[in-house]
């Protein structure tokens, strides 16, 4: 067997089901608030934990470790935001006739809380990887953390699919925040960008200098900027964003389209796992994851 191939599948599934777990997750621990907390902070223990190891391990099996405890503690991070438990001090929508940046503001005061436990994530797995051999989880956690933001900014802007349907009903005013347009100006950078970094990764993964350990992280990593370029791009395309997931997420019967208040379509803030992780859905994708 090619030896890119197995970070390149290990990469789609922690992705794939990733995202998935998040959403059954989110459906099955509806209502169960002390459940949730609880199943959230086992998570992201156990994935810093994990996190911690792999930083130390040169072998390719480290990079696994790292790339899958980055994603499993990002998708605790979706589960606090998907429950209700980190999400913003803002709950309802705008007033009519709310425009511009006082809008965006708005958009922020409904994730802040969300936002600063991501910045937080972030400064646990730098500090658990800093200066050491293996810093695939950091890497990991920076992917999903850029692409997720470049996802929000192009739902504040306005795309044509932003999956409002799959906001949970306790997150039903953020689609309100939730732009409706064909395209913005921001989403084809997004994507140039993610490209550009994307092809930057693939060459340095073949190089023959490359070691084992930054060959399986480069191909992981590789594979989820790819993934995360076909969600931006998903953003834009009349196809449904939980196509991979109809198995988590049993849409049309647990959950119900959104719709946001009239005269507050112009700009929008996406929410769902997008890498996702989504993402990536979300929004991060996933929405992810």
């Amino acid at each position: 067997m090619n030896e890119s191939l197995p970070p390149v599948l290990f990469g789609f599934f922690c992705w794939w089901f990733g995202t998935g777990l998040v959403f059954l997750l989110d459906r099955l621990l509806r209502g169960r608030g002390a459940a949730a907390r609880a199943l959230i902070v086992g998570l992201g223990a156990a994935s810093l934990l994990a996190i911690a190891a792999s930083s130390g391990v040169v072998e390719p099996w480290g990079a696994y470790l790292g790339f899958g405890a980055s994603i499993a503690l990002w998708g605790a991070l979706e589960l606090s935001f998907l429950t209700g438990w980190l999400t913003g001090p803002r709950t309802s929508a705008c007033p009519g006739g709310c425009r511009g940046w006082r809008h965006f503001g708005h958009a922020v005061m409904a994730l802040l809380h969300h936002e600063l436990a991501l910045v937080a994530g972030a400064l646990a797995v730098a500090a658990l990887c800093w200066d050491r051999p293996n810093p695939t989880a950091a890497w990991t956690y920076a992917v999903l953390w850029v692409l997720r933001e470049s996802a929000k900014l192009n739902l504040f802007l306005g795309v044509r699919n932003s999956a409002a349907e799959l906001l949970p009903p306790r997150l039903s005013h953020l689609a309100a925040f939730f732009g409706k347009r064909r395209v913005n100006a921001l989403l084809p950078v997004s994507i140039a960008a993610a490209a550009a970094v994307d092809a930057v990764l693939i060459r340095a993964a073949v190089s023959p200098a490359a070691t084992p350990l930054l060959r399986s992280a480069e191909l992981m990593l590789a594979t989820l900027l790819a993934l995360a370029i076909v969600e931006h791009l998903v953003l834009v395309l009349p196809v449904r964003a939980d196509a991979l997931w109809t198995w988590a997420t049993k849409r049309g019967q647990t959950r119900t389209p959104q719709t946001p208040p009239r005269g507050s379509l112009k700009t929008g803030l996406r929410t769902a796992p997008a890498v996702v992780p989504p993402v990536l859905a979300h929004g991060a994708p996933a929405k992810p994851l």
